[in-house]
């Protein structure tokens, strides 16, 4: 693919550009393209133009199969960066998961593998908001919480706005590193957006070590709040939605339809 075909600054990428983006056989790239296919199908559906989402999530879906079929390494268990398999990085892996290119029973093992492997590339703080959202995909948002370790380090080095990448770094106030300010409300709280327009609302917390958690979200009928606190394993709290806005809330399996106003969680 022509042009300049970063990914993401780590070590290993020449000059932000993974194995195999200049000659058409980078698993990352294709992956990245089949989850922009996905996302567009949904944008598509929403506005009726069902023969375009079709022919996009069939796209996506060809892509993903012939990139895991070519890219899978089922000795390391992870993705390779292309199909001679001799780079990888946890880039393609994480790609991988969000474009539905891993079988999803497969998707928790593979995870564990992109976060215990320290042969693979690592994604820096950029990159790893794609990082949180595989894990969230498989039903591992929880460990999201203990992979705040690099903010955790900048915070201790005086740092008052987050880096470009970690030290020696080039710029020590980078938006793009600035992913926890979503993921405190978007992960932790667990508040997320369950239809179009935000007309809806999905509430799944992720604790992690934490033993109490709330925060407020803006909406664009209000206010969205929420306080909980871990009691065993179960879970007690309030949710305060805006008028006009449902959803439910999530924990373990469980589900409980939300309604505009105050309500008590009790699980």
């Amino acid at each position: 693919m022509k042009w300049w075909n970063f990914t993401d600054w780590n070590t290993a990428f020449d000059f932000g550009v993974p194995d195999g983006a200049n000659d058409g056989n980078s698993s990352i790239i294709t992956l990245q393209y089949a989850y922009t296919l996905q996302q567009a199908a949904k944008v598509f559906k929403h506005y009726g133009k069902d023969e375009q989402a079709k022919r996009y999530e069939k796209l996506a879906d060809s892509l993903s199969a012939s990139t895991y079929k070519l890219c899978f390494d089922a000795t390391k268990g992870v993705m390779a960066n292309t199909p001679q398999k001799n780079s990888f990085s946890q880039h393609a892996s994480i790609m991988a998961i969000l474009a539905n290119a891993i079988p999803v029973a497969d998707e928790k093992a593979v995870l564990k593998k992109v976060l215990t492997d320290t042969t693979l590339s690592q994604a820096t703080f950029y990159y790893r908001f794609y990082l949180t959202l595989a894990l969230k995909k498989a039903g591992m948002a929880d460990m999201y919480y203990g992979q705040l370790k690099p903010w955790r380090e900048m915070l201790q080095n005086g740092l008052t706005t987050f880096a470009e990448n970690p030290d020696p770094t080039r710029s020590d106030c980078h938006a793009w590193s600035a992913s926890p300010n979503y993921d405190f409300l978007a992960t932790i709280c667990g508040i997320m957006p369950d239809a179009a327009g935000f007309k809806k609302v999905l509430i799944k917390p992720a604790f992690g070590e934490l033993t109490e958690i709330s925060g407020s979200l803006p909406h664009p009928l209000g206010i969205i709040t929420v306080q909980f606190k871990k009691v065993g394993d179960g879970i007690e709290g309030t949710i305060d939605l805006p008028t006009s806005v449902s959803g439910k809330f999530v924990w373990k399996g469980k589900e409980i339809a939300l309604k505009s106003g105050k309500q008590t969680i009790n699980l």
